[in-house]
């Protein structure tokens, strides 16, 4: 296979009588790469859904979920939500807006211990009577109680505004008919940095990024690129981050908020404000020390996120060509293939939007501060681990 487009280059049939369809001929390249670069399968196999659902399936993926309608308008009061996520990966922050967007009542209980059960109970029948909403938290922790609740569902009349969100890590203890009876959403955090920026760019409000000052949008994106970074190392664990820590976006939401608290209060209603006023000092050390920094436990990953932040948050970056990642290696360099990744011109939210759609899909490690190497090792490693979690489902089925 090529070195550089090895999911793209692959050996062609040697004695081909009938020609083959794009679909056909999709699936021996898949096939192909399978058998000789296992760790690009994952590329293959894009083209491969590409070739047969069309160009614009795999953009489509990525457009962020309207909850709030399908919680409105495709539930019902008898069908709770199930909100499945990997672990590490908190969903219940999603419920907590949605309540507070749409001024709901809601009364959320965190499962694992007798007590949680006898009040989540109570809090249901009540709920079922006035049509709140009830939330309930990790529940995967409580297989055998989960068994008795679903056969309670089937006996509750409830309120037409009664809503119940169960959220929970893929588990294969979870009973099937919880399932069956319920909505799923599954949720996972995006792969890929341009994924991650999508995600949080649909995430939010544009009213909220394009609020005076007009420098906030700028902050915005490298708040986003921060947390892109720092999601998308998790990946190549040991190497990315020591170990495996619960970087989510409840840690993005107290950022933004964190973000909008400072600037508010230096800018004082003025229509823009100069990068050396901006509070970096305090924004740097909030998000090392406490939002994300609180997360890690090991002093070489504290000082690998302190010098991501250092680098980002700086007056500097207001600067044309400030580069966000120097010396990029492999096929997925830049934008327009420049070995340094720079940070987009521009302050208005539209301008960073358009950088971003126009990245590759695929970026290579050194977009994190990796050695290009360590992209085959994560792959093989991600695709062990799923055989491990597909023979466990089995086992656990059988």
């Amino acid at each position: 296979c090529s070195k550089d487009h090895p999911s793209r280059t692959y050996p062609l049939l040697w004695d081909e009588s009938k020609a083959l369809s794009p679909v056909s001929a999709a699936m021996h390249q898949l096939l192909l790469i399978q058998a000789f670069r296992p760790d690009r399968v994952i590329a293959a196999a894009h083209l491969f859904v590409s070739t047969v659902l069309g160009e614009d399936f795999m953009p489509a993926a990525e457009k962020e979920l309207d909850f709030a309608a399908c919680v409105d308008k495709e539930m019902t009061s008898n069908t709770p939500a199930l909100l499945c996520s990997v672990t590490g990966y908190d969903a219940s922050s999603r419920v907590d807006d949605l309540a507070a967007e749409l001024n709901k009542q809601i009364s959320s209980i965190a499962i694992g211990s007798a007590e949680g059960f006898n009040q989540a109970e109570r809090v249901i029948n009540m709920a079922c009577k006035s049509g709140r909403w009830v939330l309930l938290k990790n529940v995967h922790l409580a297989p055998q109680w989960l068994v008795q609740l679903e056969k309670k569902l089937h006996s509750l009349q409830p309120h037409s505004g009664f809503r119940l969100f169960l959220t929970m890590e893929i588990n294969p203890k979870v009973p099937v008919n919880l399932l069956r009876a319920g909505r799923i959403f599954v949720y996972e955090p995006p792969p890929g940095i341009r994924a991650n920026l999508l995600r949080t760019f649909s995430t939010v409000p544009a009213a909220r990024m394009m609020k005076q000052p007009s420098e906030r949008a700028r902050l915005y994106f490298l708040l986003s690129w921060f947390h892109a970074i720092v999601q998308e190392r998790l990946r190549y664990v040991p190497l990315g981050w020591a170990k495996k820590y619960e970087f989510n976006e409840s840690d993005l939401r107290v950022a933004c908020d964190t973000l909008d608290t400072w600037i508010d209060a230096t800018a004082m209603g003025r229509t823009n404000l100069p990068p050396e006023k901006v509070p970096w000092d305090a924004l740097v050390t909030l998000l090392s020390q406490s939002i994300y920094g609180g997360k890690i436990d090991n002093d070489f990953d504290q000082r690998l996120l302190a010098s991501f932040l250092s680098k980002l948050f700086t007056a500097r970056s207001f600067e044309a060509e400030f580069a966000l990642v120097a010396n990029v290696d492999g096929v997925a360099g830049g934008p327009n293939g420049q070995r340094h990744i720079t940070m987009p011109d521009g302050t208005r939210r539209d301008h960073f939007l358009k950088w971003i759609e126009a990245l590759a899909d695929r970026q290579t490690p050194s977009w994190l501060g990796l050695p290009n190497q360590r992209g085959k090792g994560a792959v093989n490693d991600a695709r062990n681990g799923s055989n491990q979690q597909a023979s466990q489902d089995a086992a656990a089925r059988g």
